[in-house]
């Protein structure tokens, strides 16, 4: 836990009352004790200089009028005299009797006068019962001596005056530490008013208020330390603002790119990463911050190729495909990623899908190869009947060239129908990326238009065609184009369906889009073949599509229609059971 700290105040001002609170007690015990010792220096001298002259009085005189003597004169200096001889008694005394005073002998002052010299002691006295100081002189005669002469004064009342002028300085002290203390406290308030505007602004600046500025102070330090940090705050604010700019216009790019991009530390923790990468492994980008790549790259060959990335300051680049619910080919490279010292702090990777890419360039692959296939077999076939009549003579040409014109007749249209076929899909594929604009168009106009166009077919084939349209739905389509796809899937249902049967083609309005289904009573399609038959040259039935005229890129035509126009196009069918298409287009 930490330490709880004090604020500024209170560690000035009970300082400040300590001081004063020593100072003055240092000021009253030395006073104190220097008015005590002037008064006993200054008693000791008068009782000194009265002992003298009071030894010269007492000089000659009986022990009685000794007595009488000091008694005389302690009534009028209030001061006790006392006269011992050097066996210790008293002969006289101001204030007590002397016939009843035990032998002073063994008293300091006495003992000290006896050996020749001033005997000075403070100390109760027994016979007073007050503490006195006392002087003791010695009286010679022919040098010896004979007795000696003490004065004593009550040192008691030097106390209870010392007392008084304790007590009064007490007072004084106690009134003078409490003008003090509010001095103090308003000299100390006023040296931390300002630090605490001071730290209230700082505070600001920490949760990152950085446009308010702080008050400066009267005092030179303060002003400065103020100034300084309105300098800081300001600079700072320019900065963060600078830096967040940055990092905002970094983001929206980040955000806005299509490939994923990932920064990775030395550690192989994930330092940024954006929205497209974290579609690609599937979880929001806040929950993959912080986190090991490798936790969430759970792919062999991603996780050897970010290692040897890591491993390296060159640039390495690498295709890896990556499986789950559906396949996805990206181009990944990854870039080295270093600080403004140019040291290394990590790998920048990018993810770039290419699985468009990869099948567009199977789909051309497959395109070409089926296109080769497809023009290969028609012109065969020519290139064969023309060598057969170059070889045959004149009668068998003849017996021979109307059967041999007829199959050439039909490989060539073949060929034309092929050809068509592939420039329609030229064009709606040159129209993909781009935005149509389509006019509200009614549905049964097209729709009769269409089957106009198959009649004959049907006619020849000896099926009926029942047609169905609504007048109401309007939708936004290329008429022509729409026309096509219906006229496709209409011929379609015709070549399969067998004489006598009938398809049926209806229009209308359902679940918001504008509707047209065509249904036939052909043969069907099994389940396998239905995720694929609107691809190119995809055939279920090759030898009898063949048979028919089929290029196998009718429906492919229809599904491009269909995109083109933002719609949607949908089949059931089962073997045995006829097979529905529904075209559904946007409605007006």
């Amino acid at each position: 836990m930490p330490e709880k700290k004090r604020k500024l105040l209170w560690q000035i001002f009970p300082s400040f009352l300590i001081v004063m609170v020593l100072s003055l007690t240092a000021v009253t015990w030395y006073s104190t004790g220097f008015f005590r010792k002037y008064y006993l220096v200054n008693s000791e001298a008068d009782l000194t200089t009265q002992g003298t002259l009071i030894r010269r009085e007492l000089f000659g005189h009986s022990p009685d009028r000794v007595n009488k003597i000091c008694k005389e004169i302690g009534r009028a200096t209030q001061t006790r005299v006392t006269v011992v001889l050097p066996s210790g008694r008293v002969i006289g005394d101001s204030f007590g009797i002397v016939r009843e005073m035990e032998n002073h002998l063994i008293r300091p002052e006495i003992a000290s006068a006896l050996k020749g010299g001033k005997g000075v002691s403070v100390r109760h006295s027994d016979t007073l019962g007050q503490k006195m100081m006392y002087v003791a002189l010695p009286m010679e005669i022919r040098g010896r001596i004979s007795a000696v002469v003490r004065t004593a004064v009550s040192v008691s009342n030097i106390d209870s005056e010392i007392r008084s002028v304790q007590k009064n300085i007490i007072a004084a002290l106690v009134v003078t530490l409490l003008a003090a203390a509010g001095v103090g406290l308003l000299v100390s308030r006023r040296i931390t008013r300002p630090i605490e505007e001071m730290l209230a602004g700082a505070r600001g600046f920490a949760t990152g208020d950085l446009s308010r500025r702080l008050v400066v102070p009267d005092t030179e330090e303060l002003s400065l330390l103020a100034t300084t940090m309105n300098q800081m705050a300001g600079r700072l604010d320019e900065k963060i603002q600078s830096a967040e700019n940055r990092t905002m216009e970094l983001e929206a790019v980040l955000s806005s790119m299509k490939e994923g991009v990932i920064a990775i530390d030395l550690n192989e923790g994930i330092l940024m990463v954006n929205r497209a990468a974290a579609r690609i492994f599937d979880a929001p980008a806040r929950e993959l911050t912080g986190r090991n790549v490798h936790e969430i790259a759970r792919n062999y060959d991603l996780q050897q190729f970010l290692n040897k990335a890591l491993a390296s300051h060159d640039a390495v680049e690498e295709d890896i495909l990556f499986t789950g619910k559906r396949e996805r080919v990206f181009n990944i490279h990854s870039t080295a990623l270093c600080n403004s010292r140019g040291g290394r702090m990590g790998t920048l990777v990018i993810f770039h899908d290419i699985t468009r890419i990869r099948r567009l360039e199977t789909m051309h692959k497959d395109f070409a190869a089926n296109v080769s296939h497809e023009l290969k077999t028609p012109l065969t076939a020519l290139k064969g009947f023309v060598e057969t009549l170059q070889d045959l003579d004149g009668e068998e040409v003849m017996e021979k060239r109307s059967k041999f014109l007829t199959i050439l007749e039909k490989n060539v249209n073949r060929l034309i129908a092929l050809v068509d076929d592939l420039m329609v899909l030229s064009r709606l594929e040159r129209k993909e990326g781009v935005v149509p604009v389509f006019d509200p168009e009614d549905l049964a106009p097209v729709v009769n238009s269409a089957l106009s166009a198959c009649r004959y077919m049907a006619d020849k084939r000896d099926i009926r065609l029942h047609a169905e349209v609504s007048d109401d739905p309007f939708a936004l389509m290329d008429p022509l184009l729409i026309e096509q796809a219906v006229v496709n899937l209409v011929n379609n249902a015709l070549k399969y369906s067998e004489p006598g049967s009938e398809v049926s083609v209806e229009g209308g309005e359902k679940e918001g889009y504008a509707v047209i289904r065509v249904t036939d009573s052909g043969p069907g399609i099994s389940q396998e073949h239905l995720p694929r038959i609107f691809e190119r040259f995809y055939r279920v039935d090759r030898a009898r599509s063949r048979e028919l005229g089929g290029t196998g890129l009718g429906l492919a035509i229809v599904k491009h229609i269909v995109q083109y126009h933002g719609g949607e196009i949908r089949v059931e069918s089962a073997p045995g059971k006829g097979s529905g298409f529904e075209i559904r287009l946007p409605l007006a």
